[in-house]
């Protein structure tokens, strides 16, 4: 899955993971989106979210590293 561009990447990149929960948001690496969900929990340190989605795998995991992002997405 990684490396898969979803689409061009949209909103604005944050790094304070703490401010996300229930927002929609996009995971990227790099250039590319890999993944995207709505974010269910963040520990209270902001470096692990647990990112809610539709599909085979409903609830995945989220670690900050180098070179992983985050951008919300803004819902009209």
């Amino acid at each position: 899955m990684f490396g898969f561009r979803f689409v061009q990447a949209r909103g604005r990149r944050v790094n304070n993971w703490t401010l996300l929960v229930g927002q929609t948001v996009q995971v990227w690496r790099g250039d590319d989106i890999v993944d995207q969900g709505m974010v269910e929990a963040v520990t209270p340190d902001g470096s692990i979210l647990w990112l809610t989605q539709r599909g085979a795998i409903e609830r995945r995991m989220v670690t900050k590293e180098r070179g992983t992002g985050l951008r919300v997405q803004l819902i009209n």
